[in-house]
């Protein structure tokens, strides 16, 4: 059954402290309704004590009477959800899909909704229509790519946090594509306030050849009951009825492709693969259902490219306190692993920190140990800046001799960044440190077990 959108919000709060009593009132109410709606109680356990994958734990329990209150929602509410939906809360901002045109932008269409989202529900509340085609050009402006090819999701994400975004307004979608078009000063100094602060979680990088997998699948379910909307690229039908996708079809009734945000699900076993995804898409209000529309889930199993989703900080808390270059750090030592330098000019060198990274040729279990040195002491959040291929292979790292961050798989359809490979907050003696990636087996489409480091970056926590 669906969740109500109050409850909801109420327990995805990240400052959100509560006591039996006030859990009490939330949960009496929230049964009435459930009641009244449906014969089975509303699921919420899930999201009170599990956080999400990448994501810290958001809910603030005090002490033994928030410990006792969590226990008793649990045990009244059971699993997680049956149903999500993000829909009405883009329709509460007057947030309505729109449309992209003759022009092949949709994967900036989702991106830029995702991103409106995101900021209506934050703390400063700002609710305005955000310019796809300010994030065209950031895209290959922040990348050094070509304007008048189509930008992608990781070029969209690097362009966003580089530059930000205007309104609207300030750079309007227009609907032809001009590569010498340009932002005003007034459109640079308004999206600069949007920049540096984008947190992007990969659910799975590009590859045109595998679709989504379980764990995929279900982590952007997860990702829609936090609250957060996932953009996805796709292998999209040729002929497409209605605006429900239902059946998987043969491989060559699809092509590469077409990029929506998916906005909630509902498991329905009638359904391909057990339910649905709901999906807002870039054809205007009066496609589909105000926009909208419902793909099952064996249909993004099979044909879904890429999923990503952004979470907002705090103004610049994407931006480092500290960065160390990964090429320029002394290797202090190394197996059955050659480095150099590269230069990542074919592929985007604006994308790399300095343009270029330290290429590792490896083989499996090979490994590279680099050393840093901290100024100033203090807590930090640390992470590292890597690249993805089509052959390269899983790593592990390891600060001070101590595993972070779990398995961190660097395969991709393409040369692209990988995003942030986070390892957490660690308090750093000033001093001399040093980062241990070890080379552990690969993904089963990767053709080879390399790996390349971008940067090491420091962070206010």
């Amino acid at each position: 059954m669906r969740i109500s959108a109050g409850i909801l919000n109420g327990f995805r709060s990240e400052n959100y402290e509560f006591g039996l009593k006030g859990v009490s009132r939330v949960l009496r109410s929230e049964v009435q309704q459930s009641r009244r709606r449906s014969p089975t109680l509303v699921r919420l356990r899930w999201l009170i004590i599990m956080p999400l994958q990448g994501d810290t734990m958001s809910y603030r329990i005090p002490g033994l009477v928030g410990l006792f209150a969590a226990a008793s929602v649990a045990a009244a509410l059971g699993g997680p959800p049956s149903t999500v939906d993000l829909g009405p809360e883009f329709q509460k901002f007057g947030l309505t899909p729109l449309q992209q045109g003759a022009r092949g932008d949709c994967s900036l269409f989702a991106i830029t909704a995702l991103v409106e989202l995101e900021l209506a529900k934050s703390a400063s509340g700002e609710v305005k229509r955000l310019s796809e085609e300010f994030l065209i050009w950031a895209a290959h402006s922040a990348s050094a790519t070509k304007a008048d090819d189509q930008a992608v999701f990781y070029q969209a994400a690097h362009g966003l946090n580089v530059y930000g975004i205007c309104t609207s307004k300030l750079m309007p979608y227009a609907n032809t594509r001009d590569p010498k078009r340009k932002p005003s000063n007034e459109a640079l100094v308004d999206a600069r306030a949007r920049s540096q602060r984008w947190k992007i979680h990969w659910i799975k990088r590009w590859d045109v050849k595998t679709g989504l997998s379980a764990g995929e699948l279900a982590e952007i379910k997860r990702a829609s009951a936090h609250g957060h909307p996932v953009a996805c690229g796709l292998r999209w039908p040729k002929k497409l009825d209605g605006h429900e996708i239902l059946n998987v079809p043969p491989a060559p009734k699809v092509e590469d492709g077409h990029s929506v945000a998916f906005t909630g699900y509902q498991d329905d076993a009638k359904k391909p693969g057990g339910g649905v995804l709901f999906f807002r898409n870039s054809f205007g209000p009066r496609w589909g259902n105000h926009g909208y529309g419902v793909m099952s889930y064996a249909y993004a199993a099979a044909y879904g490219n890429d999923a990503v989703w952004l979470k907002l900080g705090a103004p610049h808390s994407e931006k480092p306190r500290v960065r160390f270059e990964a090429e320029s750090l002394p290797i202090l030592a190394r197996g059955q692993c050659e480095c150099n330098r590269q230069d990542m000019k074919d592929w985007g060198r604006g994308m790399w920190s300095h343009g270029v990274q330290l290429v590792c040729v490896a083989k499996n279990g090979a490994f590279v140990q680099l050393g840093f040195k901290v100024d100033q002491a203090g807590k930090y959040r640390v992470r590292v800046l890597a690249t993805a291929a089509p052959d390269y292979g899983k790593i592990h790292i390891a600060i001070d001799g101590h595993a972070v961050g779990g398995e961190f798989d660097l395969y991709c359809g393409r040369v692209s960044p990988s995003g942030s490979l986070e390892l957490g907050n660690h308090t750093l003696a000033a001093g001399q440190h040093h980062l241990r990636f070890t080379v552990a087996g690969k993904n089963a489409a990767s053709t080879g077990h390399l790996f390349g480091v971008d940067a090491i970056d420091l962070l206010d926590e």
